[in-house]
C-alpha cells in the first residue's frame, strides 16, 4: 500500500499512490478533511520543521486509517509526503519509521520531498505566548489533568475526527470552563482522510495529537506540551499473551513519548512532551482530581468518553454515544471511579440494554471480560513487564511493577458478572 501527502497546489509524484491533498486553508479536498491549512497559518506563525512533523505524522495517520489489514496483523505501508524543507529530516526518516512500527506493528517506508511551493504566512495576528499546551482529548484523564493544573498561562488542545469525540470535547469545555472559573483557552482541530476508512484501529494518532501539539507551543512559544495519561494506561501491560506485542496499544508508552522528544530534539526544536500522571493509575489520577473539590465534579466525570468501541447503534435500545461498559477501556475507567469512591453517573450499555440486546453485547465482549477476569485472578508478573519494552534510561522497572499490580486491582473493584 502506497500513500502521498501533498499540499493543494502541488503534483503527486508516486506512481500508483493514493494521494492525500491537503488543502491550503480550512475546509476540504476530495481526500482531505482539515480545520487547518497544510501550512498551519490558522496557528500562527509556524516553524517550517513544524508543519513539517505534522504533514508526516498526518500522513501516517491517514494511511494508517485507509489500509485494510487482512488476515496477518502486520502491513507494510510506503508513505511519502512532501515537506516544507526536507533538508532537516535527512538521516530522521528511519527514526519516524521505527516509531511508527512501534505505535502500529507494521512495516514503514517513509520518504519525502519538497513540495517547491511559496510559504503563505500566517493568518490574522500572532497569538499570546502561553507556558504550557495541554491536551484535552475528551478522555477521563486529559479531563482530571486539565481540573488539576487549572487554566492559567495554558491552552487546551483536542484533536477529533468523528461527531461523538466532538461531542466529548464540547461537553467538557462547557463544564471546565464555570467550574475552574478561569479563562479556558481551547482549541479543536481535525484533519482526517475524506475517503471512508478500512482500518478500526488508529495506533498512530497519538503521533498526529503530539505533532499538532508541538506545532501549536511552537506558535506560542510554550516550551511543554502535558499529556495528561495515567501511567497503567500508559504501559498497558497485555491481559494475556494472545494480547502483548503491538496488539497493545502504545500511544503514550514511556518509548512513545522519548522517541517523540528525541525526534524534537534533533530537529532543534525546543518543545518536551511530558506526562506529569505517569506514575499513577487511573483511579488515583482520578481521586486525586475528586480531591480538588469541585462542585459537580462526578457529572463532570460522566461527559469524558473512554469506550473503545462506541458500537451502541448495533443493538435494539442502544445509542452510539453510550459507553459499552464491556470494553476493556471502560472497565478500566468503572474501576479507577470505584477506586476513586465517587459515584459513576456514566451510562453504560451493559446497565441500559436488556434482553436479546444485552445478551448480544455480552457474547460480542466475552473476550475482553474473559481476558480481565483472567488477570485478575492471576495477578501480575514481573517477567511481562520486561516483555513491553525497550524502555528509556530512566524507567523506573520497580515502580511499574508497583503501578500494575494497582492497576490490576483497580479492574477487580468492577463486577464483570
Amino acid at each position: 500500500m502506497t500513500f502521498e501527502l501533498i499540499p493543494e497546489g502541488s503534483t503527486a509524484t508516486m506512481a500508483d499512490a493514493e494521494v492525500f491533498v491537503w488543502p491550503s486553508g480550512k475546509g476540504a479536498t476530495e481526500t482531505v478533511i482539515t480545520d487547518v491549512g497544510a501550512w498551519l497559518g490558522q496557528l500562527g506563525p509556524v516553524p517550517a520543521v513544524a508543519i513539517d512533523l505534522v504533514r508526516l505524522a498526518a500522513g501516517a495517520y491517514m494511511a494508517d486509517r485507509r489500509s485494510a489489514r487482512n488476515q496477518g496483523f502486520t502491513r507494510t505501508i510506503e508513505l511519502h509526503v512532501q515537506l516544507v524543507d526536507p533538508e532537516p529530516w535527512q538521516g530522521l526518516l528511519d527514526d519516524v519509521a521505527d516509531l511508527l512500527f512501534w505505535l502500529s506493528g507494521d512495516t514503514w517506508h517513509v520518504t519525502v520531498s519538497a513540495d517547491g511551493l511559496a510559504v503563505p504566512g500566517a493568518i490574522g495576528d500572532p497569538p499570546e505566548d502561553l507556558a504550557t499546551v495541554a491536551l484535552l482529548s475528551g478522555g477521563l484523564d486529559s479531563f482530571c489533568g486539565a481540573v488539576l493544573a487549572g487554566t492559567a498561562d495554558r491552552l487546551f488542545l483536542g484533536h477529533w475526527d468523528n461527531p461523538t469525540i466532538k461531542g466529548a470535547q464540547n461537553a467538557i469545555k462547557r463544564w471546565l470552563g464555570p467550574a475552574l472559573e478561569g479563562d479556558l483557552h481551547y482549541e479543536q482541530l481535525r484533519i482526517v482522510q475524506g475517503a471512508t476508512k478500512r482500518e478500526s484501529s488508529s495506533r498512530t494518532r497519538s503521533l498526529l495529537f503530539m505533532a499538532l501539539a508541538s506545532a501549536v507551543a511552537e506558535s506560542r512559544h510554550a516550551k511543554t506540551v502535558e499529556v495528561p495519561e495515567n501511567g497503567y494506561t500508559s504501559l498497558n501491560p497485555p491481559l494475556g499473551p494472545e494480547r502483548g506485542g503491538a496488539l497493545s496499544t502504545r500511544s503514550t508508552h514511556p518509548r512513545t513519548i522519548a522517541d517523540f522528544n528525541r525526534i524534537l530534539q534533533q530537529l532543534g526544536v525546543a518543545v518536551r512532551i511530558r506526562d506529569l500522571y505517569s506514575g499513577l493509575t487511573k483511579g488515583q489520577l482520578v481521586a486525586e482530581a475528586a480531591a480538588v473539590g469541585l462542585p459537580g465534579f462526578e457529572e463532570g466525570v460522566a461527559l469524558t468518553l473512554s469506550c473503545g468501541k462506541l458500537d451502541g447503534g448495533r443493538y435494539k435500545g442502544g445509542n452510539p454515544n453510550h459507553h459499552c461498559g464491556l470494553c476493556f477501556p471502560c472497565i478500566v475507567r468503572r474501576g479507577s471511579i470505584a477506586h476513586a469512591q465517587i459515584i459513576d453517573k456514566t451510562v453504560y450499555l451493559s446497565d441500559t440494554l436488556t434482553g436479546t440486546s444485552l445478551a448480544k453485547l455480552r457474547s460480542n465482549r466475552n473476550s475482553d471480560v474473559l481476558a480481565v477476569k483472567r488477570a485478575v485472578a492471576e495477578g501480575f508478573r514481573d517477567e511481562t513487564l520486561i516483555a513491553m519494552g525497550p524502555f528509556p534510561a530512566e524507567f523506573d522497572f520497580d515502580r511499574a511493577v508497583e503501578l500494575c499490580e494497582a492497576g490490576l486491582a483497580e479492574l477487580g473493584r468492577v463486577n464483570l458478572d
